[in-house]
């Protein structure tokens, strides 16, 4: 009977039914996930080392059966065994027993060179079996890995001549010609696919590395003959993948010319013509110039030193002509493109000191023989860490500057103005690539003015500049208006030509005097032809601030790589400016040529302006702004003067074109964005103008005008935007009456600018047409002297940033600099004629040597001379025909730049603590002067009666009388009736339509017997019920003409 045994308690699971120690249900799913993840684990670890055991017995296995096949190979003696069995071998490598395999390759080799019937061996099997070129073909493989190996082995001859052999057309011509050429492509085609050339280029390299004499490198001939072995079996095509690399790492190979014998650089001549072969190829395959050796600058650089002493040392380029030079121009054009910025500087020699090093090249004989705290808000796409440079060996460097010598460019340039009846089409396109990569290359360099120069001068300067515009630009631009042409610059095959003439016109504009400029027989160009070309820059460069720049130097498909970039919209830019600079000094063009009125909704782009600007100055304040500060700007404007003109057009684009290029924007609408931006600033700051808040007072005597606003209003620095409120002093030490509405402190203003701006009190000189800049004398630059400087700045900017006139002409020179811009040769014909002579004599003379004159300048103050040098050592530099270029800009530059430096920096650093600096940036010159003083034009009386406001008269009476009288007045008189009402006695800008507030005449009683006064802060007139023409002409020029002050109110 069944009885079960329960006493063996082990045999069965402990079970615990009590809730007090049982175990929750969530770690009870943990423990058994554990659990299962361990089972997993153990059981992959248990197939891994399964796996690991088989692939470990294989290749035991595997290197077994190899060894007993080396060992039966090596008694064997029929080459194709033992060329079959080394395909075995090495088929994935050399493998362990690489020195045995290494030892029966070379074994093989002695083999196959020996001859049964005039047949190498190692050919012989192709007579059974014409796959053996297949062996043939992955054999040279090996045996080319292993000369790269040890390029000096004893056994490298030997290998070296096997591959000749299986290269060698006479070597299958026992064979039917289907059989031969199949063997050829076979062979052809594998060495296409395994880098036939960058490995014999590697072995080439470790043999020149050894510096041995050429005579005993017997390595370098075959290796040579081996490069072009494969096109002696199959003449090489346009798609052949062997020429890329003969391009970019054959001729990247420093020195290469001088480091090969001479039957090797013959071989090369005969097999592998530079010009009719190399060169076609490359300007077909751009591609290929930013490819192997070439992706590097010291590829470039190597390949550019090659091509220089191939092509014009060797005299190559003569030899073949127009059609050779085209394509040389092309391909270096288009490499020079692609070098890093300050190359130039580092051919010359001059190093960087910013930079990271370059690996050096060892040298070896050659037997031929602005503003360290701006932002970083240029995208990281366009900026670009250039490392440093080491020293560039003498024979590359040598060889590098015969590119950029007058004597090549003129060789060139003879190929553009009498071009040849065999010259191709591309013959301009190609020059101009050149240059323009030439230029691109040595900007920043001393030879980048000297290319210019060889370009520019003289009859073959012109005859160049007219043959550009006529052929290679005229009528090819004419969408430059439409966003396309700038969207697809940057892979417009016309564009070069375009870069080219902009460069040489604006270098022509640089250097040109205004006579020489405007006399058709020194200017290439007619007037009209410079405007059609005016037109192309402005409407490019229009596009490229609205549009953006490219991010990537190199062409591409996608907009971002197809679209002008930064440099070439600056270059435009530059040329639209100098125009615009001559036309302002003799108007050529009509006043509305440079604006792109159609191409933007002028309302829109007031409104986008102001947003621009607000939303950059939010982003950079940083707190609550203080006006109370002297010493300093405000947050707001410290942030947004740290901007250059480049960076603002990266910012915003509108900003960016306001800066840059203004005149494409129409003058009113500038304006009007100029006052938008200053109310905007206005509300920023709080400032309104009833408020009680950013409130400053002075007390001022009218026998001490100048020295008492100095004194109360000279510390207040950006608080001065705020109201001032005026209270004069008579001279009897006397307080008038009245409140300062802003007519007292308008007429404070204009009476401070004429005691400031006088040039009896030292602080300014006068041009002979009248105009101010500030005098150039060493005291001028005396601390007290700099002070007042500042503080006149920051009066000026008071008045505009009201929109007060100020009754005062600036030189032009001096206001340029208000816009961050260059003067110029003729701006120095404004300072100093007899100087401008003399620097117009000596650009044109023949033989400047014969002036004696150096790099320096003599100066007298008060009777004591004392010479300057305009460079280090100046005075012992002399000026010749190629530096009186520069001679001639670093005197202008003295003259009309470093004399003034201070002087003009501390005028501006009180100007700027009222007046952002970009803001003024939207005028030029002109325009400025205007903004500061109005239009200096002929009262209009019909446009102030127009825009006048009259108010209170019993009848018409009075009015028609005043409008008749003042109709009659002189130019003198209206002016003076202009200062008495408005304290300011030129019109508006833009008429009297925009004077706020409104001109106004008002009712001032029937007392006839009184004169009639005026409210300059509401531009009011108040005038008598005078009833006769007599009367009130009397009255109203004694009053306008009395001088007397506020207490006539």
């Amino acid at each position: 009977m069944f009885d079960p045994d329960f006493s063996n308690s082990s045999k069965y699971n402990d079970i615990n039914l009590s809730t007090s120690q049982s175990t929750s249900s969530s770690a009870l799913l943990n423990k058994i996930k554990a659990e299962r993840l361990a089972r997993e684990q153990k059981r992959q670890e248990e197939i891994s080392a399964l796996k690991i055991q088989k692939v470990w017995r294989g290749r035991r296995a595997s290197c077994k059966t190899k060894r007993d096949l080396v060992i039966a190979l090596n008694d064997e003696n029929e080459v194709g065994k033992i060329g079959r069995g080394l395909m075995l071998l090495t088929a994935k490598g050399w493998g362990s027993d690489k020195e045995n395999v290494k030892n029966l390759m070379e074994r093989w080799c002695e083999l196959g060179l020996k001859k049964d019937d005039r047949v190498y061996r190692m050919i012989q099997p192709l007579n059974q079996d014409k796959d053996w070129s297949i062996v043939l073909g992955l054999l040279s493989m090996r045996i080319l890995e292993l000369v790269n190996i040890d390029p000096t082995s004893n056994k490298t001859p030997l290998l070296l001549l096997a591959m000749e052999v299986i290269f060698d057309p006479k070597s299958y011509v026992q064979l039917p010609n289907d059989a031969q050429l199949y063997a050829k492509e076979t062979l052809v085609g594998i060495v296409e696919g395994k880098q036939w050339v960058e490995k014999i280029v590697q072995s080439m390299e470790k043999l020149i590395a050894r510096n041995l004499p050429k005579k005993k490198q017997p390595s370098l001939i075959p290796l040579i003959r081996l490069l072009t072995a494969p096109f002696s079996l199959i003449p090489p095509s346009g798609e052949s993948p062997l020429i890329a690399p003969l391009i970019n790492h054959l001729l990247a190979i420093p020195t290469l010319p001088s480091s090969l014998p001479i039957p090797a650089l013959m071989h090369l001549s005969t097999n592998l013509n530079l010009f009719t072969l190399l060169l076609p190829y490359t300007s077909q395959n751009t591609h290929i110039l930013n490819q192997g050796r070439l992706s590097s600058e010291m590829g470039k650089t190597c390949f550019l030193a090659n091509l220089a002493t191939f092509g014009i040392t060797g005299e190559m380029l003569a030899r073949h002509g127009v059609e050779g030079a085209g394509v040389w121009m092309n391909v270096i054009g288009k490499v020079l493109s692609g070098v890093e910025e300050g190359w130039g500087k580092w051919v010359d020699g001059l190093m960087e000191d910013d930079d990271e090093p370059l690996p050096l090249l060892d040298e070896s004989e050659d037997d031929e023989e602005e503003n360290t705290e701006q932002p970083s808000i240029i995208p990281s796409s366009t900026r670009h860490i250039q490392p440093r440079r080491q020293i560039l060996p003498s024979n590359i460097s040598n060889k590098l500057t015969i590119l950029a010598t007058p004597q090549h460019i003129s060789t060139l340039t003879s190929h553009i103005i009498s071009p040849s009846s065999r010259a191709p089409k591309s013959i301009l396109s190609d020059f101009a690539t050149f240059c323009v990569g030439l230029l691109s290359a040595f900007r920043g360099s001393p030879k980048w003015e000297a290319i210019l120069d060889s370009l520019t001068e003289g009859e073959k300067g012109r005859g160049l500049t007219k043959r550009i515009w006529r052929e290679g630009v005229r009528g090819k631009w004419v969408n430059a208006a439409e966003r396309e042409s700038w969207d697809t610059f940057n892979i417009n095959p016309v564009a070069p030509p375009l870069l080219l003439l902009t460069h040489m016109y604006n270098h022509y504009l640089l250097l040109t005097p205004d006579d020489e400029f405007f006399t058709p027989a020194s200017n290439a160009l007619t007037t009209d032809e410079i405007l059609d070309l005016a037109a192309v820059w402005r409407d490019l460069a229009f596009w490229g601030y609205m549009n953006g720049v490219a991010t990537s130097s190199i062409p591409g498909t996608s907009k971002e790589q197809s679209m002008g970039n930064e440099e070439v919209r600056g270059l435009f830019t530059r040329g639209v400016v100098r125009v615009v600079e001559r036309n302002a000094r003799r108007n050529f063009a009509d006043p509305d040529f440079w604006v792109m009125r159609s191409q933007m909704d002028m309302k829109g782009f007031v409104e986008a302006a102001v947003y621009e600007d607000a939303e950059l100055t939010s982003a950079n304040d940083d707190g609550d702004i203080e006006m109370n500060d002297s010493t300093t700007l405000p947050r707001w404007a410290r942030a947004r003067q740290r901007f250059t003109k480049r960076q603002m057009a990266y910012i915003s684009p509108r900003l960016g074109l306001l800066n840059n290029l203004p005149m494409s924007v129409p003058f009113q609408t500038r304006l009007e964005v100029f006052r938008k931006f200053i109310e905007s600033d206005q509300q920023r700051l709080g400032i309104e103008y009833h408020g009680r808040r950013h409130r400053n007072y002075a007390k001022i005597r009218r026998t001490n005008i100048a020295q008492d606003g100095f004194d109360e209003l000279g510390e207040l620095g950006p608080a001065l935007k705020g109201r001032i409120e005026i209270t004069f002093v008579d001279q009897y030490g006397l307080t008038e009456a009245g409140i300062d509405g802003g007519g007292l402190f308008k007429e404070f203003l204009t009476n401070l600018s004429k005691e400031v701006f006088d040039t009896n009190r030292g602080l300014w000189l006068a041009t002979d047409q009248n105009e101010l800049y500030p005098n150039p004398h060493s005291y001028a630059t005396e601390s007290h002297q700099l002070n007042w400087y500042r503080f006149i700045g920051q009066i000026l900017g008071k008045a505009m940033y009201e929109g007060i006139l100020v009754d005062v002409s600036f030189a032009d020179f001096f206001l340029a600099k208000w816009l961050g811009r260059q003067s110029y040769l003729d701006d120095l014909n404004s300072l100093d004629k007899e100087l401008y002579k003399g620097l117009i004599i000596l650009k044109n003379y023949p033989r400047p040597e014969e002036l004696a004159l150096n790099f320096a300048i003599t100066e007298d103050e008060f009777g004591v001379k004392h010479t300057v040098d305009l460079i280090h050592n100046g005075s012992e530099i002399a000026v010749t025909a190629e530096n009186r270029h520069e001679y001639i800009q670093l005197v202008c530059k003295y003259k009309l730049d470093r004399q003034i430096a201070a002087q003009s920096k501390a005028f501006f650093n009180g100007l700027s603590e009222l007046i952002d600096a970009k803001w003024l940036r939207m005028f030029d010159q002109q325009e400025l002067q205007q903004l500061i003083g109005g239009e200096e034009t002929i009262i209009d009386i019909d446009d102030l009666r127009a825009h006048c406001s009259v108010d209170g008269f019993p009848n018409d009476i009075t009015p028609r009388l005043f409008w008749k009288v003042v109709k009659g007045f002189s130019h003198e008189q209206r002016r003076a009736l202009l200062r008495f009402v408005t304290s300011c006695s030129r019109p508006p800008l833009l008429g009297f339509a925009y004077l706020n507030p409104k001109f106004g005449v008002k009712f001032n009683g029937a007392d006839a017997d009184r004169l009639p006064t005026a409210s300059s802060c509401f531009n009011l007139l108040k005038l008598p019920g005078y009833t006769t023409e007599n009367a009130l002409r009397i009255k109203l020029l004694q009053a306008i003409t009395s001088g007397a002050g506020f207490d006539m109110s």
